[in-house]
């Protein structure tokens, strides 16, 4: 238990380092980078993700989107869904986030979450 409660501060502490001295709070990053992972993602979907209501995300695309950094898009097939996705100052921002940290700490950082993310795989299963 330690040691997992030791990874979970290291993981947030990593997640300060890439967000220390920016006008974004940590939300708005993490939504910044899990839309560059996803492409897009409905409110709902955010709203989950988060543990928060759609109104507080509405607010949180509302801010991200004065700032141009997202868009919201309305689906063909039923317009009360709501998509959000990156834009093309949103994707430089995550490429910007990231190029804080040298790339080979990057790195290092990647293969040891994915060990850690096999290992847990075979636990929970």
């Amino acid at each position: 238990m330690s040691e997992m409660r030791q990874v979970q501060q290291k993981s947030r502490t990593f997640v300060e380092l890439l967000t220390r001295n920016d006008v974004l709070s940590q939300n708005h990053i993490t939504l910044l980078m899990d839309l560059k992972l996803t492409g897009s993602m409905r409110i709902t979907d955010i709203s989950e993700r988060f543990f928060i209501t759609a109104g507080a995300v509405t607010s949180m695309c509302d801010k991200l989107e004065d700032q141009g950094l997202v868009c919201r898009i309305r689906t063909k097939e039923d317009r009360r869904v709501v998509m959000v996705a990156l834009t093309e100052a949103g994707e430089e921002k995550v490429s910007e986030i990231f190029k804080r940290i040298p790339p080979q700490k990057l790195r290092t950082i990647a293969d040891v979450f994915k060990q850690v993310n096999e290992l847990m795989d075979r636990i929970v299963e």
